[in-house]
């Protein structure tokens, strides 16, 4: 059943898969997963050995269960990403004529507000979490990821194609104002912020694990974001509750083109 569950979230099927890895075979990673009847604590997170990830996962008797465990799984890619200068983020993606953007905050800041008012002109991906991934060229690219928040409270009908991507253009940082605007923030508040909602998705998973593995992961995490931030221009976008603020948006990826 989790496979099953997690395959809907994730939009992932054997069809999907299998031309993948006959395209991608040397990158291809297995996950084996056995589910246990009673609560376990990761203190790590698995280890990969020859190609294969062998992980165990709690109990999935209740929905706030189950969506804990889906999340500790799709952690799993996300790590490998991470470990390649990749950063999985608080934030909702959306794309705008080819070009991604992530609009990122912490709980509460209208993430999932923001991405339901977005013309049609825009493509609302997913709405508070994306996973970025780093190239080999040094470009970044941001996939939709699933909103675990709503299967923790039961709702389990939410699917993400996690394996679509776009061009990662900008960052926004959202705060609520009376009125609209969006500014670039300096490299060292942006690293911060960025650390920040980084760190926030792995906040839960985080629960119970050991602390050197934690302090492994978020060293792994700020020094990616450093990165990022060099090559990713990141903005403060200050939003109103009625004003059109996607126009200041595209304002700033017409300047970036």
């Amino acid at each position: 059943m989790l496979i099953a569950r997690l395959a809907h979230a994730m939009r992932i099927n054997q069809q999907r898969a299998a031309a993948i890895a006959e395209r991608k075979t040397r990158r291809v990673k297995k996950i084996a997963v056995e589910v246990l009847k009673k609560n376990f604590r990761w203190l790590d997170l698995p280890l990969e050995q020859a190609n294969k990830i062998a992980c165990r996962v709690g109990s999935v008797e209740t929905s706030e269960k189950m969506a804990l465990q889906l999340a500790r799984v799709a952690h799993i890619v996300a790590e490998y990403s991470e470990r390649k200068g990749g950063l999985l983020m608080h934030g909702a993606l959306a794309e705008w004529h080819g070009t991604g953007v992530i609009l990122a905050g912490p709980g509460g800041v209208g993430k999932t507000t923001a991405s339901k008012r977005l013309p049609s002109t825009w493509r609302s991906l997913s709405d508070d979490t994306a996973l970025i991934v780093k190239a080999p060229d040094g470009s970044y690219w941001a996939h939709p990821w699933p909103t675990w928040s709503r299967y923790r409270k039961g709702d389990m009908s939410g699917s993400w194609d996690v394996q679509a991507a776009v061009k990662l253009g900008a960052i926004f940082m959202l705060s609520k104002s009376k009125r609209d605007q969006a500014f670039p923030l300096p490299v060292r508040q942006a690293i911060s912020e960025l650390v920040d909602v980084s760190g926030q998705s792995f906040n839960i998973l985080a629960n119970g694990m050991d602390l050197g593995a934690i302090r492994r992961i978020n060293l792994m995490r700020f020094h990616n974001a450093v990165a990022l931030a060099k090559k990713i221009p990141i903005y403060r976008l200050e939003i109103s509750l009625k004003g059109k603020f996607w126009q200041d948006i595209e304002k700033v990826l017409a300047s970036l083109r």
